[in-house]
């Protein structure tokens, strides 16, 4: 599991940056990758950053989210 990290603490760290910077987009794309490796988290993270991201303006989390979210979609093995 050393080589698994924690996408909560991933999504916290990427969330604890300023929106829309670079490290933002750095983070969120890491998490991104470790989540192709080991989607089964997605479902709870989407199911709650919808929540987040539903009426907020157009940002890179949204985009990121609503990626994450046609990613879980589009993939079989998640429910």
């Amino acid at each position: 599991m050393a080589g698994n990290p924690d996408p909560l603490q991933q999504l916290s760290a990427a969330l604890a940056v300023p929106a829309d910077s670079k490290e933002h987009a750095d983070l969120l794309a890491t998490l991104r990758e470790s989540l192709e490796v080991h989607p089964g988290p997605i479902p709870v993270l989407c199911n709650s950053l919808i929540k987040t991201v539903s009426n907020a303006d157009d940002s890179l989390l949204r985009r990121w989210v609503l990626d994450l979210l046609h990613f879980a979609i589009c993939r079989s093995s998640l429910n």
